[in-house]
């Protein structure tokens, strides 16, 4: 594949913060990639650079693009770390990186007269749905998310219609009990309640169970760990083994299958104790593991996870993601494409979520967050034609 030309331009993200997108233009058409960015942004995480110097470094290794043929994403993902040379893309950013991977992706897609989930699977298939519903932050509930997510699915459409019903019946609830909620949301479009933890964990339970879905929880507990406790918005000073316990015990008292990041990015330890313990359940790594090949490995020796995130933006190159899935299916480990608080109009997390046979993808229910839905939707439609 010639590339004839590439550009890149300042966008906005879903959070009003500048972003990028990378137009790529091959002689059978023009593709466009945009990245998006976390709100709570792991350590292990690949360097995001702020967006002047992304720009500046595209011109600097723009020749390099266009010097050459490439016939495969691996040729492109291999330069793309050749010209950076450091472990996280800390020289060129993580989000040039990314941008332009992914550009090329869709520009292989667009030069095979392929969708993309066509190009990377002969057999793709579609995921679950995990959606965030509630959200917590600094000031509301400590649990960052409160997830919903079908048991069984007949389909990807007939998945987000339970839950959506379930939102807005949440909603209905929430302002019923909060007398400080009007239907606000958070920057996911989830909402938002100054409800503790167990009363939305009460109202979600009873919703959940007649429409026949189950509960997950994103803690985030990186964002609660001051260095040695789980600090909590009541004065609760949590250390590991407490944290422990407080998780299991909302396992136990409520029908939640899915637990993601229940304590801090390097506690490996915590994590496979607690997977041990909920042997039946999800224990999902995002900031312990980050899109990470080799702490993925660590984690699987460990045995401290049985299911990852998956945030492209996390690590930087398509190359990198579908090693990492790999590996992960290799394990038998679930695998769970997810989005970023921070999106833009790009779909490509839906078409990565299919094309690799991942068995979710991770998404806001409403809002913007419907972009990704509808492009499900059409995707579902196209595979059952």
């Amino acid at each position: 594949m010639k590339v004839k030309n590439l550009r890149i331009r300042q966008i906005f993200s879903t959070t009003s913060q500048k972003t990028i997108e990378v137009e790529l233009e091959i002689v059978k058409g023009i593709v466009k990639s945009s990245v998006p960015m976390g709100t709570s942004v792991g350590k292990h995480e690949a360097c995001c650079l702020p967006v002047e110097k992304a720009i500046k470094n595209l011109h600097l290794i723009k020749r390099e693009f266009l010097a050459k043929e490439f016939s495969t994403q691996e040729e492109v993902d291999s330069l793309l770390h050749g010209l950076d040379g450091t472990r996280n893309f800390s020289k060129l950013g993580g989000n040039l990186a990314l941008a332009l991977s992914s550009a090329f992706l869709k520009g292989f897609a667009l030069d095979s007269d392929k969708e993309v989930f066509e190009f990377l699977s002969k057999k793709p298939s579609i995921p679950k749905p995990i959606c965030n519903v509630v959200g917590g932050w600094k000031g509301q509930s400590d649990i960052q998310e409160y997830l919903l997510l079908p048991t069984v699915q007949k389909s990807f459409f007939e998945s987000v219609e339970r839950i959506s019903s379930a939102y807005h019946e949440i909603g209905k609830y929430l302002r019923e009990f909060d007398k400080n909620f009007n239907f606000g949301k958070n920057i996911e479009s989830a909402w938002v309640t100054t409800l503790n933890h167990e009363r939305i964990l009460e109202i979600i339970t009873q919703i959940a169970t007649q429409k026949f879905l189950r509960l997950g929880l994103d803690l985030a507990a990186s964002q609660l760990f001051d260095g040695k406790n789980y600090v909590y918005a009541d004065g609760r000073k949590l250390p590991s083994l407490e944290q422990l316990n407080f998780v299991s015990g909302l396992v136990e008292k409520y029908p939640i299958d899915y637990i993601e990041d229940p304590f801090e990015e390097d506690d490996f330890i915590s994590f496979s104790k607690l997977r041990a313990r909920l042997e039946e359940k999800l224990v999902a790594a995002d900031d312990l593991v980050a899109t990470n090949l080799n702490r993925l490995k660590i984690g699987i020796v460990q045995k401290a996870i049985n299911a990852i995130i998956i945030k492209p933006n996390q690590v930087g190159t398509i190359s990198d993601v579908i090693e990492f899935v790999r590996e992960a299916k290799r394990n038998n480990i679930t695998t769970i494409v997810s989005h970023r608080s921070g999106e833009t109009e790009d779909t490509l997390i839906c078409h990565l979520a299919t094309g690799l046979g991942c068995d979710f993808i991770k998404l806001g229910i409403s809002g913007e967050r419907t972009t990704k839905i509808n492009e499900m939707i059409r995707i579902e439609e196209k595979l059952a034609s």
